[in-house]
Formats: C-alpha cells, sequence, structure tokens
C-alpha cells in the first residue's frame, strides 16, 4: 500500500507524523511518499507570536489537540534545543535527490531525527550532507542539487500553493487518495484496515 505524506520538518505534528508513518510500514508494510512542504518559505515572513493572557490561577490545565495526539499515541517530544525561524528548502531539495537513489525515507527519518533529537541546522548544505552520509551514495550530486535548486519544482510552499493542492495541514497522509491531517495513529490504522 502506498500512502503519501505533505510534510515539514520543523512542524511538531510532522515529527509525530513521522513516528505514525514507521508504524504503518512496520505494522501494514506501507511504501510512504514523503512530499516536501514548506511551512515558511523564503518569500514568507516568519510571524511573531506574542504570548497570550496568562489564565487565571484557579483553572485547571487543559490539554492542546497536540497535547492530546501525543496522550493518544503515548509520545513524548524530544527536548533537545533546536534552532528558531529556520527554513527548509535545502532539506527538502536533499530528500528530492535522495528519490533518485531510492534512499529518500531512510534520509527523511536521518533528518527528522538530526532536527528534532540533536537540535540540527539541517537546512545548512554542510550538515545535511553529513547527515546524508551513509545513506546517500552520491553525496557531491546531492550537494549540487541542493546548490542549484534542481527540485525546486518539486518543493510546494505555504500557504497559496499548498492550499492550491488541498493541503492545509501538515503530516496529510493520503491514504487510498483520502486525505488525513494530524490525526492519532487509531485513524490512520482504521483507514487502511476498512
Amino acid at each position: 500500500m502506498g500512502i503519501t505524506i505533505p510534510n515539514d520538518f520543523i512542524c511538531p505534528w510532522c515529527w509525530v507524523g513521522l513516528l505514525q508513518a514507521k508504524h504503518l510500514e512496520e505494522e501494514f508494510g506501507a511504501h510512504i511518499e514523503w512530499l516536501g512542504y514548506e511551512l515558511f518559505p523564503e518569500e514568507l515572513e516568519w510571524p511573531d507570536h506574542a504570548p497570550g493572557p496568562e489564565p487565571p490561577a484557579n483553572r485547571p490545565p487543559t490539554l492542546t489537540r497536540f497535547d492530546f495526539l501525543l496522550v493518544a499515541d503515548d509520545i513524548e517530544m524530544p527536548k533537545s534545543e533546536r534552532p528558531r525561524k529556520m527554513r527548509t528548502f535545502n532539506a527538502h531539495e536533499a530528500v528530492e535527490y535522495a528519490k533518485t537513489e531510492g534512499v529518500a525515507g531512510q534520509l527523511v527519518e536521518a533528518l527528522y531525527r538530526a532536527y528534532w533529537e540533536r537540535g540540527e541546522e539541517i537546512n545548512d548544505p554542510a550538515v545535511l550532507r553529513r547527515v546524508a552520509e551513509g545513506i546517500v551514495t552520491d553525496l557531491d550530486a546531492l550537494d549540487h542539487a541542493v546548490a542549484t535548486k534542481q527540485f525546486k519544482a518539486n518543493i510546494v510552499g505555504f500557504d497559496d500553493e499548498a492550499y492550491s493542492k488541498g493541503v492545509y495541514n501538515v503530516p496529510t497522509f493520503y491514504i487510498g487518495g483520502v486525505p488525513y491531517a494530524e490525526q492519532p495513529y487509531a485513524n490512520l490504522r482504521k483507514a487502511i484496515v476498512n
């Protein structure tokens, strides 16, 4: 079974999506196709989020949608300090090159782990090369692809371009052609079993 997943490395929902995809591969032998959807392409300015108001002291804490997902899937987020306001275009370029060698899935996982578990700047070409060592055979060709933006047409930027393709959230799992965005594993499993 083939499953297509638009994703971006800096998205916490996508870190969970990586773990879910690995589980789908193990449980169902699913073949995952990773599509690069850059949340903050160069032409999009970074938003500055002001902290919200403090809740009343007597209000019990409530879980966010994301917190519910972590509980439902029994996942703890990595605690590493990660780069802030990091673009991901080069990382997506590297994955597109890895597709030409048939090793995209391995590189995607290595890049997610480098960013989320070790806090590495995975958009830096030198870091990309180091992370790709032992996965990609022709590292010079990978460097060339990143430097020349060889696969730019395959990488989708948010917001307008992604929305025009029907992707409003990452990750979105396309299972049997049906999109499942930001879902717990149980729902993804049901989509395959049913």
